[in-house]
């Protein structure tokens, strides 16, 4: 796993990952429903232009629905995240090219007394992005096996 860093302060999250594909390809998986619904779960509305609506289903149509406050392709997407039952928070994945691919920072604001709860399942989305950038998608079945084994060993 190319996890390079991440902190938890006050109440956002940071987590910073390495991708072996150049930086157009990671945000392609933001930008198309396919490739989306490959990592962050069934997407039925993917609009990143500003002010456009990203609405993710992880079944039973429950899901973030978030809408998009910066676009710049390929460097910084910027969106609100509404989870059912949570205060809304804020994201922000910010790509930068390497020599060997690209990197993430992923940027989770707003998050109160949940920042902790969410680096498992951040962890866990993005296992599932680099496998799906990379061409080799996870299947679905295995999301909670890896998320439970990641919150098992996360703080």
């Amino acid at each position: 796993m190319p996890l390079s860093q991440y902190s938890m302060a006050d109440d956002v999250l940071t987590v910073s990952w390495a991708f072996p594909v150049p930086q157009q390809d990671v945000w392609n998986a933001f930008r198309q429903p396919t490739l989306l619904s490959q990592w962050l779960g069934r997407a039925t509305e993917c609009d990143l232009r500003p002010g456009g609506r990203v609405l993710i289903d992880h079944g039973d149509g429950f899901g973030p629905k978030s809408l998009v406050l910066t676009a710049n392709e390929p460097e910084l997407l910027a969106m609100t995240w509404n989870f059912p039952d949570e205060p809304e928070s804020q994201l922000e994945f910010s790509l930068d090219p390497t020599e060997q691919g690209s990197t993430l920072e992923l940027r989770h604001l707003k998050l109160g007394n949940l920042t902790g709860a969410y680096l498992p399942g951040w962890l866990t989305h993005l296992t599932f992005l680099e496998a799906a950038v990379s061409g080799t998608p996870l299947p679905a079945a295995q999301f909670w096996p890896l998320h439970s084994t990641l919150q098992a060993l996360c703080p």
